[in-house]
């Protein structure tokens, strides 16, 4: 709920704005019928306000120096003065002081007040709101940042390569929701935990964090209403998102410093028995690498919330594997790791980083 800082050396003035706001826009309102009381009490430092109602003219001090003060505690506050007639010249000469939001008369109308408040708190919360989605890109941009780092330390001689990876990957990034960030990331951290549990060297371990946060580029191309349907998606639909695993390896093949993850990204969904697509690819003909990502991708899906449905528990999800390795359809051995690292809590710091990104993000 929205609070309000009302300050007016009369009580009546006070009792009738904040009746007016709470009754009308259901904010929460504070009232203070002593500013300088306010500003040697501790009341700024403990509560923070969304918007600051002042008098112009009040005993000791006046409303200017009162939003000045307030403004050097809490500088998002949005502040409104209230003047007299013959206080208006000065009231507007002191605007820029504070960064007047708003000044109004006495005596003022309560509609144009409700409307001036109204958007003043709205103004506020879209400022926020951009604040915090410039953050989003901010994170964002270190996380391609970062992948870029990673791909010229591997790849030092196809620097005239790395910039057009990074431009896909930006794509991607921007034209798919957080979710799908989100995934792609605790996808890449699930490979290199798994590859780290297979004694994989470095180079094999940054190849299989590469495939995990590029292995659903080619979604770039699928549809939002197919991608984020909250429902089973029917057989065209389906067909649709299936082609997602070749596009990908479209979009990556043409960069010679992308050869190694091309595998993974086609036929991450392929299955042993020859039941996955898009190639129906069997046992000896599925990489390891193709395979921990294949795991890691499924793990992830059963174990998080999907636009469709609510993740499972960590058991179900754990069951539903094995039943999928006794099926011949994926490597029962790397479903024995993600079971161990289950068992030792490894596999939830993944989890866990993820988390602590959002809530910092979210806390801003």
């Amino acid at each position: 709920m929205s609070k309000i800082l009302v300050i007016d050396d009369e009580q009546m003035i006070t009792d009738t704005l904040s009746t007016l706001i709470e009754m009308v826009l259901d904010y929460e309102v504070v009232a203070v019928n002593d500013p300088e009381f306010l500003l040697n009490s501790n009341l700024l430092n403990e509560e923070n306000f969304d918007m600051v109602i002042s008098d112009f003219m009040m005993p000791k001090i006046d409303g200017i120096d009162v939003l000045k003060a307030i403004k050097q505690i809490q500088p998002d506050v949005v502040p409104i003065l209230l003047t007299g007639y013959s206080d208006k010249s000065n009231a507007i000469k002191s605007i820029n002081e504070v960064g007047l939001y708003y000044y109004l008369e006495k005596p003022w109308d309560n509609d144009q007040l409700v409307t001036i408040v109204k958007n003043g708190i709205e103004q506020k919360k879209l400022k926020e709101q951009v604040d915090k989605d410039f953050i989003i890109i901010q994170k964002r941009n270190q996380e391609i940042t970062r992948l870029y780092d990673l791909l010229q330390k591997n790849f030092d001689d196809e620097k005239s390569n790395m910039s057009n990876v990074i431009i896909a990957l930006a794509n991607i990034v921007e034209a798919k929701d957080s979710y799908t960030e989100g995934h792609t990331r605790r996808v890449a951290g699930l490979c290199r935990l798994i590859g780290e549990s297979l004694d994989l060297d470095e180079e094999a371990l940054n190849t299989l964090e590469l495939a995990g946060i590029v292995h659903d580029i080619g979604k770039v191309s699928t549809p939002d209403h197919i991608l984020n349907k909250p429902g089973r998606l029917d057989d065209i639909e389906f067909n649709v998102i299936k082609e997602h695993p070749e596009v990908g390896e479209r979009i990556l093949k043409p960069l010679t410093s992308m050869k190694t993850i091309l595998h993974p990204v086609r036929h991450h969904h392929e299955k042993l028995d020859g039941t996955g697509y898009p190639d129906g690819l069997k046992a000896d003909d599925i990489i390891i690498e193709t395979r921990i990502l294949a795991i890691a991708d499924i793990f992830d899906a059963l174990y998080t919330d999907r636009p469709y449905k609510s993740g499972f528990s960590i058991e179900k999800t754990l069951k539903i594997l094995e039943e999928e390795a006794d099926n011949h359809k994926i490597d029962k051995n790397i479903v024995a790791i993600i079971k161990e690292l289950v068992e030792n809590e490894k596999i939830f710091t993944v989890y866990e980083k993820e988390k602590s990104l959002k809530e910092a993000v979210e806390n801003m």
